[in-house]
């Protein structure tokens, strides 16, 4: 045992003025035991010069014996105490180190992505979690600059993720559900949500930065899906007669506001009906599903399409004017004349449509006048003889 790191012990002990009084007392006595073998040997020096130097050694080597003697005697309880202390710290180290497992075992299996960054941006904790949802492994990233190209490969993203690293280390920002799309290693995306925060360690150094993130790609998914269902028909994939009227009624106003065109296509299948009667309503809805997908690949990226009603399908030309809309109008309607419909082996042949057209600014008004007058060219071309366009009077 290191006699320093003992009195050092005894030091900082609630009975260090008891040991010190016996470590005094005790000094005492070997004191007075050194002068009185002292004189003594000086006695027998007197009487027997010739033992001068066997009484010198005896002298020195009694002094030592009795003073370990002494010291021993003192120092037993202390070293009890000390013994158990040092088991104690021994059990605690151990405590620690098991905790300091049991944490990272936690870490490391638990169902969230969590890494660290060192203040240099290097990862320094790479969970299971984070190498499962990335498909990178442990030892790809750790203190790999290259996750970050891997992860984000658009090097516009990847700036503006940067500046968020940069607000949370820097700036003492702290991040919740802060979502970003990360390119995996099979190539596929993924949304994850980000909690992040800086940390410290007991010195008050900055140790970096932890991020807890969540896989939510499945949850926006759905949530896109529920947009959706909320917005468009069903049947068709087109816009549902509610949205539909509320984007006309934005695009309406804001052509009236600029005077800009805008034209309007309603459309009715010819003798749908009779699609039903003869061939089942499921054959009519996959008429309708196709028509659906028809209207989409004939329209702009800046028109849309909608199913008004039945049969009733509407297309909005922002940017259209009347003899433009017409154009559209006709080459739609010669599309649909030329395909051939069967469902279920079963052959339908040919499919026709009518169509009234009308367009603002040649008719002011809002989204009801435009509809209405859309109707009536439609009842026109449907009275004529169906398969033709007609625009509005």
């Amino acid at each position: 045992m290191n006699p320093w790191s003992a009195i050092s012990r005894l030091r900082a002990s609630s009975s260090s003025r008891h040991f010190f009084a016996l470590l005094g007392g005790c000094s005492l006595v070997a004191g007075l035991v050194f002068i009185g073998m002292d004189l003594l040997g000086h006695y027998w020096v007197l009487r027997r010069p010739d033992l001068a130097i066997p009484i010198s050694l005896f002298k020195g080597v009694g002094f030592v014996c009795i003073t370990i003697l002494l010291l021993y005697w003192v120092l037993r309880p202390w070293k009890k105490d000390l013994q158990a202390s040092q088991l104690r710290d021994s059990h605690q180290r151990q405590q620690l180190r098991e905790l300091d497992q049991f944490r990272e075992l936690v870490i490391d299996n638990a169902m969230v992505w969590i890494n660290v960054l060192d203040p240099q941006w290097r990862i320094t904790l790479w969970n299971k979690a984070a190498e499962q949802i990335s498909g990178y492994r442990r030892d790809e990233v750790l203190d790999n600059p290259a996750i970050w190209e891997w992860l984000y490969p658009d090097p516009d993203y990847r700036a503006s993720i940067g500046a968020k690293v940069t607000e949370i280390l820097e700036h003492d920002t702290m991040v919740e559900g802060f979502e970003t799309r990360i390119r995996c290693k099979q190539g596929e995306e993924k949304i994850i949500a980000w909690n992040s925060r800086r940390f410290f360690g007991e010195d008050g150094t900055l140790m970096g930065s932890i991020a807890i993130g969540q896989d939510i790609t499945a949850r926006k998914l759905a949530e896109m899906e529920l947009e959706r269902l909320a917005t468009h028909d069903s049947l068709t994939g087109l816009y549902n007669r509610h949205e539909l009227m509320r984007r006309m009624q934005d695009d309406v106003a804001r052509a009236e506001r600029f005077q800009h065109p805008l034209c309007l296509l309603l459309i009715d299948i010819d003798h749908f009906k009779q699609i039903n009667d003869r061939f089942g309503h499921q054959a009519g809805d996959r008429v309708l599903n196709r028509f659906g997908a028809l209207l989409k690949e004939a329209t702009r990226h800046v028109d849309y399409a909608g199913r008004y009603g039945g049969e009733e399908l509407v297309i909005v030309l922002p940017e259209t004017d009347l003899q433009e809309g017409f154009e559209i109008a006709e080459r739609l309607r010669n599309r649909i004349e030329s395909e051939r419909w069967s469902q279920a082996g079963s052959d339908i042949g040919t499919i026709t449509i009518s169509i009234g057209v009308v367009a603002y600014p040649d008719l002011d008004g809002g989204v009801d006048e435009l509809f209405l007058a859309a109707d009536l060219a439609l009842y026109r071309a449907k009275n004529g003889g169906r398969n033709q366009v007609c625009i509005a009077a």
